[in-house]
């Protein structure tokens, strides 16, 4: 298990879920509570008017609330964290100002997944698909 990961620990490939489109993979074991690098130190996001992001684009946004979203910058240049599907069974956790972390030892070419719940979104504004994997 590796304590440590990079830029070359994670690939995007067909998710394991049914429908969910793609995934992100682990290419090396992972020790739990690692740190994951899932975002680049530069990445940069933004508050935008829910209205003024084409729809396809919100499912890579976060609901603020009011109207408000947000998002990556640069939709174009998203980082691979941005691809991370929700689960019941998730194996990472997020801390707030931190980043993402392993819930348990994760096994290379495993799909990382992430509790939507934890990004503090509010309740009214979760998508249906938020409570259904």
């Amino acid at each position: 298990m590796q304590n440590k990961t990079t830029h070359e620990s994670f690939v995007l490939r067909q998710s394991t879920l049914p429908s969910a489109g793609i995934g992100v993979i682990t290419l090396h074991d992972i020790a739990k509570g690692t740190y994951m690098e899932l975002f680049r130190d530069g990445f940069e996001e933004e508050i935008r008017d829910e209205s003024d992001v084409p729809k396809p684009l919100r499912a890579y946004c976060l609901y603020q609330g009011n109207g408000k979203i947000l998002c990556p910058k640069m939709f174009n240049r998203m980082d691979i964290g941005n691809y991370l599907n929700h689960s019941e069974n998730w194996n990472m956790v997020y801390e707030k100002g931190r980043g993402y972390f392993a819930s348990r030892d994760i096994r290379a070419g495993e799909e990382l997944f992430a509790n939507y719940r934890d990004l503090g979104e509010p309740e009214d504004q979760r998508e249906e698909y938020y409570k259904v994997h």
